[in-house]
C-alpha cells in the first residue's frame, strides 16, 4: 500500500509507516474484508467501484468516507494495481441529515394543521352534545336513555379523534426497510389525511387507475413514499386555494393517475392551476428553492432524494395543456414482472 499525506492524516499515521502495509492494518476487520471483495471485483471487471463506510479515527470522531477504486495497467498491458481515492464526505452527510430534520419539522407543522382540521368537526359535535345534555338536565327532562345515547355518541367522536392521531403518528414514522406495499392502500391513507381539506376548499380530487381490477404493488419505503405524494398534493392544494381568491368560476382539480408499465409503476399527480414558470421549473427540486412566502424549499428536494436515491426511481415535472404534471416512476422489484 502506498498513500499521500491526506490518507496518512485520516488514519492518524505517517506515510513511511503505511507504505507496504494493507487495509487490515488501519481499518476494522469488516471494512478491510469488504475492501478485499471490492478489490477482486475491480481487478476482474476493470470497472470503477464505489462504496461508503464509517470510520472512527479515535473515540471522539466519526467520519463518513466515500471510496472509489479503479484498476490500472502497465505499459505492457499487465495489471499494475489499484488506485483508491477516498473522500471525507462527513460534512455532506451531516448537511443532508440536517435538511432531512428541517423537512420533518415542516411536515409536522402541516400535520398539526391537518389534525386541527380533522378534529374540528368532532369537537363541534361533542360541544353540541354536551350542551344538549346540560339543557335536558336543567329542564328536568334528562332520562337514562339520553345519558346512554350521549355516552355512545361521544365515544364514537372520541374514537375517531384517537384514530386520527394514530394515523398521523404512523404517517410520520420512517420506514426501517424496503417492502412490498399496495399503492391503493397508500393512496387511501393519504385521502384520509387530506381528503376533507381538499373537499372543503371545493377542489375535486380523483384517483384514477388504468386497470381498476389490478392490485399494483410497489417495492420501497412506504411511509416516505406517502410523504412524497402528500407533499406534492399539498403544494397543489395550496396553489389552487390561492387562485380561488381571484377566480371563483373555474373548477379546480387534482388528478392522481396510476398505471402499471412494462418496467415500472407510474403515478402522475396533475392539477389544473397555474403553470410553473419555465425559467424556474428546472430548479424546483433544488434545496431551499421555494416560491411560497413561508416555504422551506425542502419538500420537493426530499421527494427527489426519497424517490431517486432511496427507491431507485425517478421524479420529474412538466407543464402540459394548462396543467402541472408530476410523474413518479418506481421500477418493479426483480421477480415481480
Amino acid at each position: 500500500m502506498g498513500c499521500n499525506l491526506a490518507f496518512a492524516a485520516l488514519v492518524q499515521s505517517e506515510v513511511e509507516n503505511i507504505i507496504g502495509k494493507t487495509a487490515k492494518d488501519f481499518f476494522p476487520e469488516h471494512i478491510a474484508n469488504e475492501n478485499v471483495i471490492i478489490d477482486k471485483k475491480v481487478l476482474k471487471d476493470f470497472k470503477t467501484l464505489s462504496s461508503e463506510f464509517i470510520l472512527h479515527p479515535n473515540s471522539n470522531q466519526m467520519k463518513h468516507i466515500l471510496l472509489n477504486k479503479t484498476a490500472y495497467k502497465n505499459i505492457d498491458g499487465s495489471v499494475g494495481g489499484i488506485v483508491c481515492v477516498m473522500d471525507d464526505i462527513t460534512q455532506l452527510v451531516q448537511q443532508k441529515q440536517f435538511l432531512i430534520q428541517q423537512n420533518k419539522l415542516a411536515e409536522m407543522g402541516d400535520m398539526i394543521a391537518a389534525i386541527a382540521h380533522q378534529w374540528n368537526e368532532p369537537l363541534v359535535e361533542l360541544s353540541a352534545q354536551v350542551q344538549d345534555i346540560q339543557t335536558s338536565y336543567l329542564l328536568g327532562e334528562l332520562k337514562d336513555a339520553n345519558v346512554q345515547d350521549f355516552v355512545n355518541d361521544s365515544m364514537i367522536q372520541i374514537q375517531y379523534m384517537s384514530k386520527t392521531l394514530s394515523d398521523f403518528r404512523n404517517f410520520l414514522k420512517s420506514s426501517r426497510r424496503k417492502k412490498l406495499f399496495s399503492i391503493s392502500k397508500a393512496l387511501n391513507e393519504i385521502n384520509e389525511i387530506i381528503g376533507r381539506q381538499v373537499f372543503y376548499l371545493n377542489i375535486i380530487m380523483s384517483f384514477n387507475y388504468e386497470n381498476k381490477n389490478e392490485e399494483i404493488l410497489i417495492y420501497g419505503y412506504e411511509n416516505e413514499f406517502k410523504q412524497v405524494l402528500l407533499n406534492i398534493i399539498n403544494n397543489a392544494k395550496h396553489k389552487l386555494k390561492d387562485m380561488q381568491k381571484d377566480e371563483n368560476t373555474q373548477k379546480y382539480k387534482i388528478d392522481i393517475n396510476i398505471k402499471r408499465c412494462d418496467l415500472h409503476n407510474q403515478i402522475e399527480i396533475c392539477d389544473n392551476g397555474k403553470s410553473i414558470d419555465e425559467n424556474i421549473i428546472d430548479d424546483i427540486f433544488n434545496p431551499y428553492f421555494t416560491t411560497k412566502k413561508n416555504g422551506t424549499g425542502l419538500g420537493l428536494y426530499m421527494a427527489k432524494i426519497i424517490i431517486e436515491d432511496k427507491m431507485q426511481g425517478s421524479i420529474n415535472v412538466k407543464n402540459m395543456d394548462e396543467k402541472v404534471i408530476f410523474t413518479i416512476k418506481i421500477p418493479h422489484k426483480i421477480g415481480m414482472i
